[in-house]
């Protein structure tokens, strides 16, 4: 088989994954942009140009600034705590303890539940005057209902789902340090966590940047443990509203398809500026070598 037979092999096998992203990711993402851009009628059957006219709306309107400042904190607390439980309960898995198979399942168990599923069982757990997580903490909190809890409840619950599977990614980053960097570094006296800190955390930081940049991509876009957890008439969802929820909300609840298409493109441009910040800065700690 001649080179040019390869390449037309690997495009023909990889076709389907680009025709995938074309359809479902490239093309919904340009359409949306061409949406904010309009005034629909009639359920999209009339169109009228009003150029930025959403995005001025959107500009003036204080509920999106809201829902702007519920995301990023949201973010803020979601992505540490996320990456450092992860790497905690990695670390543990990559040493030699009885039962890591068993262990490694029941971390990933989270990530396989079904959401809805998910959110009934935490539901319970919250419950003021039933949850086993006041009678734990000896309190009586409305957790999910209370504006002041009601972000710390849906933290809780990211983190807990998310846990599962990037442990395994930065499990598979610690099984790929070679183990003769430990004999060496056991041999000059490093011992516990010297080994951790300069060995393991600089070789594991290009797993590190990789999950940190899906992680925060992942927190920008929460919707579903709003929407299951939460839900619709609770006196704390402003507190905890996000902007892929307000899109829900004004695309598929008020019918107003444009308003909704500048929100999710606003969140878009965020992602990006968040993402080329992190790609910026990652030459100061990244390890590559």
């Amino acid at each position: 088989m001649n080179s040019r037979s390869r390449y037309v092999w690997a495009y023909v096998m990889i076709a389907p994954t680009l025709l995938g992203t074309v359809l479902f990711w490239s093309w919904p993402a340009v359409y949306s942009i061409y949406l904010s851009f309009l005034k629909s009628e009639n359920f999209g059957l009339i169109n009228h140009w009003v150029g930025f006219a959403n995005y001025e709306k959107l500009f003036h309107d204080r509920e999106f600034w809201q829902n702007l400042r519920n995301t990023l904190y949201y973010t803020v607390l979601f992505v540490p705590l996320t990456l450092v439980f992860s790497t905690f309960f990695a670390v543990l898995l990559n040493s030699k303890i009885r039962g890591l198979s068993a262990y490694r399942v029941i971390f990933f168990l989270p990530q396989v539940t079904m959401p809805a599923a998910a959110a009934m069982v935490w539901v319970v757990l919250f419950a003021r005057d039933y949850g086993f997580i006041n009678y734990l903490l000896g309190t009586h909190v409305a957790w999910i209902s209370d504006s002041r809890f009601a972000m710390f409840a849906l933290v809780i619950v990211g983190v807990w789902g998310a846990i599962g599977l990037n442990m395994l990614l930065i499990l598979a980053g610690l099984q790929g340090i070679p183990r003769s960097l430990y004999e060496a570094a056991e041999l000059d006296g490093a011992v516990g966590f010297r080994k951790f800190r300069y060995i393991t955390l600089p070789l594991l930081t290009p797993t590190l940047f990789f999950t940190t940049v899906v992680l925060m991509i992942g927190a920008t876009q929460i919707f579903d443990s709003i929407y299951l957890l939460i839900g619709k008439t609770n006196v704390a969802l402003p507190s905890v509203r996000s902007l892929v929820y307000a899109y829900y909300q004004n695309s598929f609840v008020y019918y107003d398809q444009n308003y909704g298409a500048a929100i999710v493109d606003i969140l878009l441009v965020i992602n990006l500026i968040l993402t080329g910040i992190q790609f910026a800065f990652q030459k100061k700690w990244v390890n590559y070598d």
